[in-house]
């Protein structure tokens, strides 16, 4: 079997496993559901404000282009802005489309990439933008925890549990699952071939970390040499996130669910972190069952409302990313050739 053969027989079974993991989660949500009531959350739903919030969003992604292109105009990368956005359309679909494991950061750094003599550069620019945005993300949540304040943030339930109570009372039986594991992962680390498996997962982990260090490292020197890039991205990252919180409160309202605004300023950036860890298929499932748990047992919020805002969001993502999908099967995401190949560099025909 080649290397080929090999990758691609990863990839189904990454896919396998992560779509998996997205029907179970989507099952346990199902179950504790009742739908009719979960329709008349929907039938408060006006459509302006729906198509308020679709608009919030990709308002937000434009400015995610806008930010992008700054990091490309910044590493020499002289591509013009509609293409940025028209590849950051194009990455949104790959994301809420394709169950690939080829993301749409990776869909913007090699087409960008492919039209360049600067490929580590477009390579860098995309790592630099994902890098910030999470950045980004987790100082909005932190901001959100703060201005709160310790007290009165979340509305009072009646169905919040005690979790730490409930490890403590059942600390015996984590006790035996955690020792079961334990047992079973040394057993598995005597068998021949698993040991050579994790040996190749432990260099495949080492090479990508190699990686990472030199795009952390092309990054900071990025940094250096225009001091007011990362505060200017930082400004705009906190906008465009905005933004789409405020809307999304606008709609959790419209639903009558009584989170403060303050509340979806630390729920939402909390999942979209968790939600971009790649064990589901563009976080179906994992990012709408923490949505429900975080508004139901902290924000007052009802199982049924939660519910309507976790899938108005995901509805809104989806909607969004129609514009990339046209932007696929027009091919319009290639930059237009002139008498050649076409370099994004100089715009000039490469002999």
């Amino acid at each position: 079997m080649t290397q080929d053969d090999n990758n691609r027989k990863n990839s189904h079974i990454s896919i396998i496993l992560r779509g998996g993991v997205a029907l179970i989660a989507c099952c346990l949500i199902a179950l504790k559901l009742d739908f009719k009531e979960v329709a008349k959350v929907f039938t408060n739903i006006s459509v302006w404000v729906l198509g308020v919030v679709v608009a919030a969003f990709l308002v937000s992604q434009m400015i995610l282009a806008f930010r992008w292109w700054l990091f490309m105009r910044s590493s020499n990368i002289q591509i013009p802005l509609w293409s940025a956005i028209k590849l950051t359309f194009l990455g949104l679909y790959f994301n809420n489309f394709l169950p690939g494991s080829i993301g749409g950061d990776l869909v913007r750094a090699w087409y960008v990439a492919k039209h360049t003599d600067r490929r580590m550069a477009a390579v860098i620019s995309v790592f630099v933008d994902r890098l910030l945005a999470l950045l980004g993300t987790i100082l909005m949540a932190l901001t959100g925890v703060m201005l709160a304040g310790q007290e009165g943030l979340f509305v009072a339930s009646d169905k919040k549990k005690d979790y730490l109570g409930l490890i403590s009372e059942h600390r015996g039986l984590i006790f035996v699952v955690f020792s079961i594991g334990v047992v079973l992962a040394v057993g598995l680390a005597t068998v021949p071939a698993v040991r050579f498996r994790l040996k190749v997962l432990y260099l495949k982990a080492l090479q990508h970390g190699k990686s990472a260090f030199v795009h952390l490292l092309e990054a900071g020197m990025l940094f250096v040499k225009k001091p007011l890039l990362g505060p200017g991205a930082l400004t705009l990252t906190f906008f465009l996130q905005g933004l789409v919180i405020l809307s999304m409160w606008f709609l959790g309202m419209e639903m009558g669910i009584p989170t403060p605004m303050e509340g979806y300023f630390v729920f939402l950036p909390v999942m979209w972190v968790v939600g971009s860890v790649p064990i589901s298929i563009a976080g179906i499932g994992i990012m709408e069952g923490g949505l429900i748990v975080l508004f139901t047992q902290f924000g007052g919020a009802t199982l049924e409302a939660a519910t309507a805002l976790a899938l108005c969001q995901r509805a809104v993502w989806i909607i969004a990313s129609l514009p990339g999908l046209g932007v696929h099967l027009s091919g319009k995401h290639l930059p237009s050739e002139i008498g050649g190949r076409f370099s994004i560099d100089d715009h000039q025909e490469i002999n």
